[in-house]
């Protein structure tokens, strides 16, 4: 309600009341101003409702907030649940046979994998009777150059910088003190339980960032597959370095009736004992997981300074 300014109608003269907005007589609209009492306060700020969109921004904040702090447990939550499937996993009857498959393939790969880097063709040969290998022919000194360039074209195409010209200089060095010496031989023999040592190193980093699809049954897949190769050549090795038993079973078990790898490996080339060997490969097997657990936190520290 408003307040008269004038005591008279400007019109008509009319005394009228101080509430009135109207003149009684002719209906002249009077000038009035906002009541004292309504008027709103000179300093105050209303308040206002939260939006829908403001609440759905807070619950998104709380959403990201939530997962990151959960985030900071799942990599550990994750090679834990590897850790308990994993003897599962080789102790079950059902799945023996598949892990057999999945070790012997890698295993043999990195055979093959190594033989065509030193330029000797190789093929992996898996039976589903039971037996594995990967022989190789004469080495191909063009195949092996052909290889050489090829690693030295992958360092130039997907690196850069200082990282580039280390990596070059590291293989031109490095591949033919291995690819044009005895030392391809001895490589060669142990490249198969590296092969399986380094698929495993990829499995636990992959099982500790996530994996390629973030899919938590491929991060669970991967714990159980890392730890499963890891523990196979941890097991393998303490045998051949503390059982009598277990290094006649190794000596024997061949396939396709050749002699194992680290038969021939310390026999042959090194000339040393077996048992050497069994701890070397407990050694190599612990150097695995710790090289993931390195490979993992220099990746974070890597992304997490990119993000800033």
């Amino acid at each position: 309600m408003g307040t008269a300014v004038d005591t008279a109608c400007p019109k008509c003269g009319r005394e009228r009341a101080a509430t009135e907005p109207i003149c009684a007589l002719c209906g002249t609209l009077l000038r009035v101003e906002p009541a004292p009492s309504q008027a709103a306060p000179a300093f105050a700020t209303p308040s206002q409702p939260e939006t829908c969109t403001q609440r759905i921004e807070a619950l998104l904040a709380e959403r990201g907030r939530l997962e990151r702090e959960s985030s900071k447990h799942a990599p550990w939550i994750y090679l834990g649940v590897g850790l308990v499937t994993a003897p599962i996993f080789a102790l079950t009857p059902v799945l023996q046979l598949m892990g057999w498959f999945l070790a012997s393939l890698v295993h043999e790969m990195g055979h093959s994998g190594f033989a065509w880097l030193c330029g000797m063709p190789s093929i992996p040969a898996i039976s589903p009777t039971g037996h594995a290998a990967a022989l190789h022919g004469d080495q191909s000194i063009a195949l092996a150059l052909m290889a050489l360039g090829g690693l030295v074209f992958a360092a130039w195409k997907f690196l850069e910088g200082r990282a580039r010209n280390v990596a070059i200089a590291t293989v031109l060095i490095v591949h033919p003190l291995i690819a044009f010496t005895p030392a391809r031989e001895l490589l060669f023999l142990l490249a198969g339980h590296g092969g399986e040592l380094a698929f495993a190193t990829l499995a636990l980093v992959k099982t500790l960032d996530g994996g390629f699809t973030k899919s938590k049954l491929e991060r669970g897949l991967y714990g159980t597959v890392g730890w499963f190769l890891v523990g196979r050549n941890a097991w393998l090795g303490y045998g051949l370095a503390t059982s009598s038993g277990a290094r006649a079973h190794y000596a024997s078990s061949g396939s396709f009736g050749l002699e194992n790898d680290l038969v021939r490996a310390t026999r042959d080339v090194i000339g040393t004992r077996i048992e050497t060997a069994g701890t070397v490969l407990v050694v190599a097997s612990i150097a695995a997981v710790v090289l993931a657990l390195g490979l993992w936190r220099a990746r974070r520290v890597s992304v997490d300074a990119a993000a800033r």
